[in-house]
């Protein structure tokens, strides 16, 4: 039996700061993690109407800084993923080397085929809820192409009490307090979790 692939989701918990950004990797290695992740979006594709704009700005990772720690994951033995948010989000990542990208669940489907045709061999797709996942069936993929589907949660923190409401998926993103939720996951069979840390 396969052991279950831990993704380690830095998300923007480095603040910028490309020496924690590094930190944070290193340390993920060290725990045992499979793949690093964060986050694929453009700084000129944030709204400044967002709340979060400033933070978003200040964390967002060019394509040279996503390049240095692309290095430094591999230096450390683990893959290293981020997530696409638009389209030109998945070329960027190409030209980075990813060969792997993560869709969020506030894009889900939408991004599917666009990651198709930019050419990447594995896509990670999230679903709020665990919503079922007939609609891939529609999806124009290369024999050598591969969708993991992940159930997630969007509220943050998510009540451990949610993951029982989820249809069950490959992958688990878990955005629970602690890791209680995510064994929960690997005991359901999940064969790929995501989890937060900082």
């Amino acid at each position: 039996m396969r052991r279950c692939q831990i993704i380690a989701e830095l998300a923007t918990n480095h603040g910028g700061d490309l020496a924690l950004a590094k930190e944070m990797i290193t340390a993920a290695a060290e725990a045992g993690a499979d793949i690093v992740k964060t986050q694929g979006y453009q700084i000129k594709h944030l709204s400044k109407s967002d709340p979060q704009y400033e933070w978003m700005h200040r964390c967002g990772l060019s394509e040279p800084e996503h390049v240095m720690l692309k290095a430094h994951a591999e230096l450390c033995g683990v893959q290293y993923l981020a997530t696409a948010y638009h389209a030109d989000d998945l070329y960027l990542l190409r030209r980075v080397g990813l060969t792997a990208v993560k869709i969020g669940s506030g894009e889900g489907l939408r991004l599917v085929q666009p990651a198709m045709d930019a050419g990447f061999s594995r896509i990670y797709v999230s679903l709020p809820w665990g919503r079922p996942a007939q609609p891939f069936l529609g999806v124009n993929a290369h024999p050598q192409q591969r969708v993991t589907v992940f159930a997630a949660v969007p509220l943050y923190p998510m009540p451990p009490e949610c993951f029982s409401h989820c249809v069950k998926h490959e992958g688990w993103s878990d955005h629970a307090i602690g890791i209680d939720v995510a064994k929960m996951a690997i005991a359901r069979g999940a064969t790929h979790v995501e989890k937060h840390f900082h």
